[in-house]
């Protein structure tokens, strides 16, 4: 999520908060925050640990510190279909390899130890090939017929000969990163300087932003506009250090139509250029014959190196006084010139029983369709086309996500949170194996701090 969606969804969580927990909007206060993210069958798994602090420094300044600890580990997809959609070798081809070799291993045989015969001229050099011929004619059919048997019962007796679901590969990493803004109010405005920084093995993230909230109308309608600027270093498939560069526009407004309820619009556009590939997923050539089952042959992926984007996101909150719940609706339009158009459906209700006890059941539909450049395979490794990727989150797809949340406000001073969450993703193309998209469960544990 960028710095410009986190204002505005953070603006819209306060608003909300301050009609369910009566939360006094300067409150200092300190968050921690522990999530573990499960992939079904063992595939990837990630801990993070995150720290928010927001403490006032004056009047008009405060100071808001985000920091994420997180560890990755586990199996993820190589860009390869499974096994049995490679173009593996059949016996004749290995018998007709087996046979060449035999065949030029038999004439040179021969030829080497029959050489002197041609130099003290007891026979010429063609005499002496055509019994090399005839005997490497004689003696290949055999031993090629053997290792082209011992060859082939080796492919096919291999566990990932033929296997339905798509090979993985097995990772680990670790990420800091860290941000810090400084709400600073000017009369209507609040303007909000931050910087951001992230790290980890392979990529390195340094980013700049500028959101100013101006309010308007005595306050109930606020007009945000934002700048970022992410400068980031990746390494490639040759671990070669690779510059990568985004720069995101913000402009949007929340109104607050009534003493219970509130609209948000945010329109945002981005441009990236640099090294937009991911240097871990390659492709699989359909002409290209693999002969070993656990590690296919790939070519390392090429995305274009510029993308433009447009985000649109929309939501309503709502606060039900008879129920004593709020509903919050949202919905987010996604476009980029890779030919990517998402929609995005999030649903949340927030239920407070009692004082301070809230139940927060949620839901999330997500759709997009392929990139322009993404196939599962590409045709002639020696004719590649200008882009091309098999990342399976570049394909059409949609996702559901569905979850709980609970938060108890046991003191004025403290509250704990707890969550989980079921998340979903299915391919639609009818190409892209079933196996290489993810389900997971995400269970999180969080406890905030005010004084």
């Amino acid at each position: 999520m960028n710095t410009r969606t986190r204002l505005a969804l953070g603006l819209a969580l306060v608003l909300l908060m301050l009609r369910i927990t009566r939360a006094v909007a300067d409150e200092d206060s300190i968050g921690y925050r522990r999530e573990y993210y499960r992939e079904d069958n063992d595939r990837i798994k990630v801990d993070t640990d995150s720290a928010h602090i927001d403490v006032g420094l004056g009047a008009k300044l405060r100071v808001n510190i985000d920091m994420v600890m997180d560890t990755i580990s586990g199996a993820t997809p190589t860009g390869a279909p499974p096994q049995s959609q490679w173009n593996f070798p059949t016996f004749n081809n290995l018998y007709q390899s087996a046979y060449n070799q035999a065949y030029n291993g038999l004439f040179n045989q021969y030829t080497n130890a029959n050489q002197i015969y041609v130099d003290n001229n007891l026979e010429t050099y063609q005499q002496m090939t055509n019994l090399a011929a005839h005997v490497a004619q004689t003696g290949a059919p055999a031993i090629a017929t053997n290792s082209a048997t011992s060859s082939f019962h080796s492919l096919t007796n291999n566990p990932n000969y033929r296997r339905t679901s798509v090979p993985l590969t097995y990772m680990h990493d670790h990420r800091n990163a860290f941000a810090i803004g400084t709400p600073i109010t000017l009369g209507r405005n609040i303007f909000t300087p931050s910087i951001a920084y992230s790290e980890e093995s392979d990529y390195i993230s340094r980013g700049l932003s500028f959101n100013d909230a101006i309010a308007f109308n005595n306050k109930n309608t606020t007009l945000n506009l934002g700048w970022a600027r992410n400068q980031d270093r990746v390494k490639d498939e040759n671990f070669t250090w690779e510059d990568k560069v985004s720069d995101d526009f913000l402009a949007g407004f929340t109104q607050l139509l009534s003493k219970k309820s509130y609209l948000t619009v945010n329109a945002t556009t981005g441009l990236e250029s640099g090294y937009l590939s991911d240097p871990y997923r390659g492709v699989i050539a359909a002409d290209f014959i693999q002969g070993n089952p656990n590690d296919a042959a790939l070519i390392p992926e090429k995305r274009p190196r510029h993308r433009m984007k447009g985000i649109l996101d929309l939501s309503w909150t709502q606060f039900i006084t008879p129920l004593n719940g709020s509903l919050e609706t949202g919905y987010r339009y996604f476009h980029d010139t890779w030919g990517t158009d998402a929609h995005t459906l999030d649903l949340q209700w927030h239920q407070k029983i009692g004082k301070y006890f809230v139940v927060s059941p949620g839901f999330r539909y997500y759709y997009q369709t392929a990139a322009n450049f993404y196939s599962v395979e590409v045709a002639d490794f020696t004719r590649l086309p200008s882009a091309y990727s098999a990342d399976y989150r570049l394909s059409e797809l949609e996702s559901l996500s569905f979850g709980l949340k609970l938060s108890y406000r046991i003191h004025k001073h403290f509250s704990l949170e707890a969550g989980y969450l079921r998340y979903v993703m299915e391919g639609l193309d009818g190409k892209t194996s079933q196996s290489a998209y993810p389900s997971a469960n995400v269970y999180s544990f969080g406890a905030r701090i005010w004084f």
